[in-house]
């Protein structure tokens, strides 16, 4: 069936149509910087003017101009680089409007800025409530709803603690200043929390942070952001509700197209401040004014149980062309302050998103890559092309496509769009690969069960396919293991199994002409580190040396010759508390007295022995 065209990763048009909007002010300036002593005062007193709920702010501050001693920049040194990095700011004062616009320290400029913000309402709500832990600690928990379609709807979720006064009696700096608004103290945490947020969901944050005994508690303030990751523009900021919020359930329905129809949704108050207890009267109204759409409330049009939702009936006739309507919908209370939320009724359309279940891999869709999750606002009863690449490779780690969510075995499918189905997840398995070499290289030996991808938690059985091998004119005897990663093997035994496989291993196997083995001799823990004296002795070819270790730990077992040239190296691994017993064959050297050296972290011992030919 012929593909709808219109499958854009979002619809552009509706990003400025959804609940109200919060402007995120966000300052740079320190107590050292003569000019913030002169615009700070511009913006604090411009923000007095505003109504709280429509713009905010926060200050960090900075560490110049020189002496640099601002003591809210050395409060918190991290938090404050690093947004100063993120914007890359190297002068002060300095500010972004909504995170992509420079702050200009005029009154005018800043009602300027607003008044072509504010009425562009915003795709999200931010629902932002605080609870004590115990007598020092604080938990916040934020839950961000998308109400509309983003752009790209891969975020960033910010969460500041902050004073939003902080007075000294004499400046605390060099420029005269000795009150300080919106101060920055705590990020929760410095980097964000990244989200990805489509039409109709809800994500909770939760995040703690230490009442310092130096704030002044009556001015704490907890402040949340969400900002694209791309453009830096705030999309949405938040903060406690000074009144109530309003939350749509669901976000978006699907209804055909060409038929008289219609869906239901209902509208709440999800948080509302202590003591609120004011009625709200709703309105409605489609966006764009699209005839054949009506909207009622059936069971009427005051909420006044905060603990229960209003019902909203969506109708449309068959003469409303295919696509997505926003309905706006304003509560309005008894002294005149309002909120708006808004649904996506969708006639003939649905929101579909694409992803992986694993993080940074990519698909195709209709031949197209992408990557992360897409938002696709696609024609029901069309045809959709979709592909799980496989295998993907990271470095060493492996990913095998296994199924889509809605059933498919086969990384291509070609599904055709309803009203039911809002998501298409390619699921893949993970793989980590079991790196092994043999050193020297070169030595004709092969390691069974090496070199290959495992499905993560299984056992991978590891072996040689000879302990002696001639290579270069020499005889080469195997001698130890050393791995490296969570779960690879260091030791003696040619042979090993990693139980459960959880990253990527590398194993190397280490051949010397010097025929030695290490081998445990029982289960027995001795209390105390030794060093026996070799036996027979002297000796001819071959000897055993014997010795014990308390203790896990490195242990070296070297021979030296009369000069004290190491001539061999009998172990050098990590070896578990035990008794052991090493053999060294000595057929490639001369007659003459030699010298073993057992040595561990804690424990040093040299004996003579005699190898008579």
């Amino acid at each position: 069936m012929k593909k709808l065209l219109l499958f854009l990763l979002l619809i552009v048009t509706l990003k400025a149509n959804a609940g109200d909007r919060t402007i995120f002010i966000e300052r740079f300036t320190s107590s050292t910087c003569p000019p913030c002593a002169t615009n700070n005062p511009i913006l604090d007193s411009w923000l007095a003017t505003q109504d709280p709920a429509k713009v905010q702010g926060i200050a960090y501050h900075m560490n110049w101009p020189a002496p640099g001693n601002d003591p809210m920049y050395l409060y918190n040194t991290i938090d404050n680089t690093t947004r100063r990095t993120y914007y890359n700011v190297n002068s002060i004062p300095q500010g972004r409007f909504d995170g992509t616009t420079t702050l200009v320290y005029n009154s005018g400029a800043l009602t300027s800025l607003y008044d072509q913000r504010v009425n562009q309402l915003s795709p999200l709500s931010i629902f932002l409530t605080t609870q004590p832990l115990g007598t020092d600690s604080t938990e916040v928990t934020v839950q961000v709803y998308c109400e509309t379609a983003m752009e790209n709807p891969n975020v960033s979720l910010q969460i500041a603690v902050l004073e939003r006064l902080i007075q000294y009696v004499t400046p605390p700096g060099t420029n005269g200043e000795t009150s300080f608004h919106d101060v920055m103290r705590r990020l929760l945490p410095g980097g964000g929390t990244v989200l990805t947020l489509t039409p109709g969901q809800m994500v909770t944050v939760k995040q703690k942070f230490y009442n310092d005994p130096n704030w002044n508690a009556a001015q704490v303030k907890v402040v949340a952001w969400v900002q694209r990751n791309d453009t830096k523009e705030v999309i949405q900021s938040g903060q406690k509700t000074a009144d109530f919020t309003l939350l749509p359930n669901p976000g978006y329905r699907s209804v055909a197209q060409g038929q008289v129809t219609g869906s239901s949704y209902t509208v709440s108050t999800p948080v509302i401040a202590q003591g609120y207890n004011s009625p709200i009267t709703f309105s409605a109204e489609v966006i764009g004014g699209q005839a054949g759409i009506s909207v009622q409330f059936p069971g009427g049009n005051v909420l006044s149980d905060f603990s229960q939702s209003l019902p909203i009936n969506v109708n449309s006739l068959n003469t409303v062309p295919a696509g997505v309507y926003l309905i706006k919908i304003t509560g309005t209370n008894a002294q005149g302050k309002s909120h708006i939320t808004v649904v996506n009724y969708l006639v003939g359309t649905n929101f579909v998103t694409v992803s992986t279940n694993k993080p940074g891999l990519i698909f195709n869709v209709n031949g197209n890559q992408q990557g992360g999750t897409q938002l696709y606002n696609w024609g029901i009863n069309t045809t959709q092309t979709l592909e799980a690449i496989t295998p993907q490779t990271v470095t060493n780690t492996r990913y095998i496509f296994t199924n889509w969510s809605s059933g498919e075995t086969t990384p291509i499918i070609n599904p055709t769009i309803s009203a039911s189905v809002g998501s298409y997840i390619a699921n893949y398995k993970t793989q980590f690969r079991v790196a092994t070499s043999l050193n020297p290289g070169g030595i004709p030996v092969t390691v069974n069960g090496g070199g290959l991808y495992y499905d993560s938690s299984t056992a991978v059985n590891i072996s040689l396919s000879s302990t002696t091998a001639q290579y270069n004119g020499k005889t080469y005897y195997f001698q130890r293991w050393l791995g490296a990663g969570v779960g690879s093997y260091s030791g003696t035994n040619p042979t090993f199994t990693i139980n459960s496989l959880s990253n990527f291993v590398n194993q190397i196997a280490f051949f010397d002409t010097v025929n030695t083995s290490i081998s445990n001799l029982g289960s027995e823990i001795p209390d105390k580190f030794q060093l026996y004296q070799n036996y027979p002795n002297p000796f001819n070819p071959a000897t055993k040396i014997k010795f014990d270790i308390p203790q896990n730990g490195q242990v070296l077992l070297k021979v030296f010759d009369m000069l004290g040239k190491e001539i061999a190296t009998l172990n050098n691994s990590v070896l578990p508390a035990g008794k052991y017993v090493a053999e060294w064959n000595a057929s490639n050297f001369p007659s003459g007295v030699y010298f073993f050296k057992l040595e561990t972290t804690n424990f040093t011992d040299i004996k003579r022995m005699v190898l008579v030919k």
